[in-house]
């Protein structure tokens, strides 16, 4: 049996710059995408603290403690910012009003 020749790799320049521009094209989306939606990073697992620990319970409440206030400032910055953007919007109503009314 008579073995076939294997088929040539030539191709013409404009289908090669067609093919390497494609790729080029999908490298940039690929990087933008990257960009915009990052890949979530794994949070580190805490350990904990062993039952033999000196003052334990005492080191459990401290933590609990930052967690709350931590909380508590994340609850207020949202808050603030809620604010702002209430009384941002009310301005630019009062200005387009004014605005209406010297017209």
């Amino acid at each position: 049996m008579v073995r076939k020749k294997s088929q040539s790799k030539r191709m013409s320049c404009a289908k090669r710059f067609k093919i390497t521009k494609r790729a080029a094209e999908k490298h940039r989306k690929d990087r933008k995408d990257a960009k915009k939606n990052p890949r979530p990073k794994k949070a580190k697992k805490d350990p904990g603290i062993p039952n033999n620990w000196p003052f334990k319970e005492q080191l459990l409440n401290q933590i609990e403690e930052e967690r709350v206030k931590a909380e508590s400032k994340e609850r207020n910055k949202r808050l603030c910012q809620r604010l702002q953007k209430k009384a941002a919007a009310a301005e630019a109503k009062a200005s387009t009003v004014v605005a209406n009314v010297e017209n």
